[in-house]
């Protein structure tokens, strides 16, 4: 009867100190319960007093001291869970480092039980974080690297890990040939989430000579299409390219080819949301590598959007490499899919950048097609994709277009922008730089409107407006002349204590045209043209 009462009062207290510890505030009162609570019985009791120690410690460190026999007894306790728990937090509370972390993590390591040996690896990181050099004064480095050696597989990549962390300054872990060929050995024996760090340890270790290149070649083969996990078959192509960029360079081509129809199996509907991640990652890196991309120019399905609305985050992924993909081929099959998702305001922008992209990269093939589609974004009510086009418009390429066409996309974007509020889009005034004489009739008028509203804009659209300005006085003198000059003097005169720092830049600009305007106009040309 008296141990029923005693652990239901060990109950409430675990759940007092649950919900106090997370309360704002002095916690000082916690001390007592939480020392008293440390040698309980109850599992769920003293992981929560091992949860609450190091909170209460951080801002109460002589705390630390009242637990420390605790710890010690725990850390010698038969069970694993409670000595998993007593050496976690002492790794965690500095102030018992110097004399106790040595001895506590050294016994740990020897444990038979693999879960003290991988909180032990663990503790080395978190001791390591608050004292670097107890990790090296109690020879835990070299505890470590005899770790790699250990039958865990968890323990041995947990190890490789905290050594390539807390080596780091060096270079991190240093793989010898015989540690190559130790791991190479042991591939088969660790799970997928492991042989994936494993892969990316072994590529520190360069083998110099050819035979023994193609040896570990060898062994790594079979994982090159490793359809288990997506992190595994990545990681061994990068560290087949690496190994083999040098000195057998011919082999790219089979890697990919043999590589590929795995990968797009993780790209594929229904494949783990993680491999895909890994994918899609291992792709924007070799986003701007031909011989990659290609292999994907007839799948370009497995890279629409269409998971927008439940993982963002890879949809914007596909999005980011889609262009890249794009081929004369496929870009109508392409841009037909990304025109819905242009209309999507939750992915409207990168949408839209992407059929900017595509645009630009074969401007001869799909510009007119690209540029079709922001047109008629530009033709529907809602405000969020209009804007999104307007300010996208800013990175569209339109050098290969022909003067009606540009012509006609002016006199759009006019159309869309109100010239009287104070965040005109900056596509107005390139526009009207680049290509202002197409509508020589309207663009004097556009420019003036933007004149009389100058101290409205941001340094950006004052920048912008003070280029376009000069820009069109080169192609259209006559009707520019006097526009150009009332912004110069807005630069240079109209300028109160306030707006000195913010415009100095600017005045600087515009000083600086005036003067070569007067000398040398060919040098302004060329210098806008750069």
């Amino acid at each position: 009867m008296y141990y029923d009462e005693h652990e239901k009062e060990e109950n409430i207290v675990h759940y007092f100190l649950t919900e106090a510890v997370n309360i704002p505030g002095n916690i000082s009162c916690l001390i007592g319960p939480v020392i008293k609570l440390l040698p309980s019985h109850n599992i769920n009791v003293k992981k929560t007093a091992y949860t609450v120690l190091p909170k209460v410690c951080s801002l109460h460190p002589d705390a630390a001291f009242l637990s420390v026999n605790t710890i010690l007894q725990d850390s010698r306790d038969p069970n694993p869970v409670v000595k998993c728990l007593a050496v976690s937090t002492l790794c965690s509370l500095p102030p018992l480092l110097q004399e106790h972390a040595g001895p506590v993590l050294n016994a740990a390591f020897k444990d038979g039980n693999p879960r003290v040996r991988r909180t032990a690896v663990i503790g080395c990181g978190k001791v390591f974080k608050h004292s670097t050099g107890l990790i090296f004064e109690n020879g835990l480095i070299d505890r470590l690297y005899e770790s790699i050696r250990d039958s865990d597989a968890v323990v041995v990549t947990s190890s490789l890990l905290a050594l390539d962390t807390i080596l780091a300054s060096e270079g991190g872990v240093v793989v010898s040939r015989n540690m190559c060929e130790y791991l190479l050995q042991r591939l088969a024996d660790f799970p997928d989430p492991q042989l994936a760090t494993i892969l990316q340890v072994i590529g520190k270790y360069k083998p110099p000579e050819e035979d023994e290149l193609f040896q570990e070649l060898s062994i790594l083969d079979p994982y090159l299409v490793h359809s288990s996990s997506a992190a595994v078959v990545v990681n061994c192509v990068k560290l087949f390219l690496e190994l083999t960029k040098e000195k057998q360079p011919q082999l790219k081509t089979e890697i990919i080819e043999r590589v590929t129809p795995v990968l797009k199996q993780f790209l594929s509907p229904g494949a783990p949301r993680e491999s895909t991640n890994h994918v899609l990652d291992f792709l924007i890196a070799f986003n701007q590598d031909s011989d990659w991309l290609a292999q994907f120019s007839n799948t370009p399905h497995l890279f629409y959007p269409v998971s927008y609305d439940s993982d963002l985050p890879l949809a914007l992924k596909k999005l980011n490499i889609l262009p890249y993909i794009c081929t004369e081929t496929n870009f109508k099959e392409v841009l037909s899919n990304l025109e819905k998702y242009c209309r999507t305001p939750a992915i409207c922008g990168n949408t839209i950048a992407c059929v900017c992209l595509i645009s630009n990269r074969m401007p001869l093939i799909a510009g007119s097609e690209c540029l079709g589609i922001i047109m008629s974004l530009m033709d529907i009510s809602d405000h969020i994709v209009c804007d999104t086009v307007l300010s996208a418009l800013q990175d569209f390429d339109l050098q290969h277009f022909d003067d009606n066409t540009i012509r006609s996309l002016i006199q759009k974007v006019l159309m869309k922008i109100d010239l009287s509020v104070n965040d005109v889009p900056y596509i107005l005034p390139i526009l009207l730089g680049e290509h202002g004489e197409l509508i020589e009739d309207q663009s004097p008028y556009v420019l003036e409107s933007l004149t009389q509203n100058f101290d409205q804009y941001d340094d950006c659209m004052q920048s912008l407006t003070v280029t376009a300005a000069i820009k069109m006085f080169l192609k259209m003198p006559a009707k520019c002349q006097h526009i150009l000059g009332a912004i110069m003097e807005k630069c240079m005169l109209d300028m109160n204590e306030s707006d000195s720092g913010k415009l100095f830049s600017l005045q600087e600009k515009t000083l600086k045209y005036y003067k070569l305007l007067q000398t040398d106009i060919q040098l302004v040309k060329k210098m806008l043209n750069s």
